[in-house]
């Protein structure tokens, strides 16, 4: 049975931590909120998980048969739950393109449109944009508005398209000059926004941060952590969290996004060790989607109502995963490749009361 719900709703606290005591303390005490994260210590002990209960993505073999992509950089689903992904066409990324100082060792603009939009259905190409606009495409995400955000490594820059619109309304970050500060970037990989208009760039290769803007492009802070590299992030806005993939530190950070309670911005909520090199991530409710790279390159699911633990592992036949997307209601799962060059569509098959639908959260 193909559901409709990757998971419950909301994540509103923090388990068995530091944070979890200051949430109680100050949201219970000074801020009249319950913290109501997740089950108590007792209960997560308790609880039993059966396979073939949490709902388990599975491939679409062929569906991107008549595609012709070059490297696949990242996907995204936009309000008409079509994926679009943003290739590199012609253009590779290998151990020859950036110089020491980060900088690209050969400037090549790619002619050709990059950002396509696919038909869920059929794989087939239904638009096209970004041509003769772009050096090196990472990510993409698309925001509750329909607008559509990427980030090029190496611009070094992040830019945001309207929806409709083929030309960026928005440019974070000076061209091609690396950077540390609020104007400048390097090698930033992904993109995350609230439904306010919060803005949250992973800033992942160099510079190992989250810097956070207001919708107008304003700079508000950083997240810093004890990360190798920041390659995605995924926005949990019920629970007002944010999880970032150290894809070289081999785990995954929770960290309070600061949506409402700006105070606790960046305060540890949850750590997910030794899940290999994470790539990419996706999530709904309490699931957490993942993809990891070499040596075991596969898809996890874990579920953060029991503090991260991996539920269902899928896609062993993945090869090089990069980043990855989640239809609207979660019964959709897309992974870009890069070597091979693929779009891989996965469905989640699931009984109807599985942790992809309780409302727990």
């Amino acid at each position: 049975m193909l559901l409709l719900g990757l998971l419950g709703q909301c994540l509103a606290g923090i388990p068995g931590n530091y944070l979890a005591h200051l949430l109680t303390e100050y949201e219970n005490d000074i801020l009249g909120r319950a913290n109501t994260l997740g089950r108590a210590e007792e209960a997560v002990e308790e609880e039993e998980v059966v396979p073939g209960e949490v709902g388990h993505p599975v491939e679409m073999n062929s569906w991107d048969a008549n595609l012709k992509l070059g490297q696949v950089a990242g996907v995204a689903v936009d309000q008409d739950d079509d994926p679009l992904v943003f290739h590199r066409c012609s253009v590779v990324w290998d151990g020859t393109s950036f110089n020491a100082d980060q900088t690209l060792a050969k400037k090549v603009l790619i002619t050709n449109n990059t950002i396509l939009k696919i038909d869920q259905d059929n794989g087939m190409i239904k638009s096209g944009m970004g041509a003769g606009m772009f050096y090196m495409p990472h990510g993409i995400t698309v925001d509750p508005d329909n607008n559509i955000w990427v980030t090029d490594v190496g611009l070094h820059q992040v830019m945001k398209f309207p929806a409709g619109s083929d030309k960026p309304s928005l440019t974070l970050g000076v061209e091609f000059v690396p950077g540390n500060d609020k104007e400048h970037f390097c090698k930033p990989t992904a993109v995350a926004v609230s439904k306010s208009g919060i803005v949250y760039i992973a800033d992942g290769y160099c510079n190992q941060r989250v810097v956070v803007y207001d919708n107008t492009g304003r700079y508000i802070t950083e997240i810093k952590g004890d990360w190798a590299v920041v390659h995605s992030i995924v926005l949990f806005e019920d629970s007002d969290t944010i999880c970032i993939a150290d894809r070289e530190g081999q785990k995954v950070s929770c960290v309070s996004a600061g949506l409402t309670h700006p105070q606790f911005r960046g305060k540890p909520v949850l750590e997910i060790k030794n899940t290999g090199r994470v790539f990419g991530l996706a999530g709904r409710g309490s699931a957490l989607v993942a993809t990891t790279g070499t040596p075991n390159p596969r898809g996890i699911t874990m579920d953060l109502e029991l503090e991260g633990t991996v539920v269902d592992e899928w896609g062993k036949g993945l090869v090089n995963p990069h980043q990855m997307a989640m239809s609207r209601e979660g019964d959709t799962i897309y992974v870009s490749e890069i070597g091979p060059n693929r779009i891989r569509k996965f469905m989640v098959v699931a009984p109807e009361d599985n942790i992809f639908t309780q409302e727990t959260y």
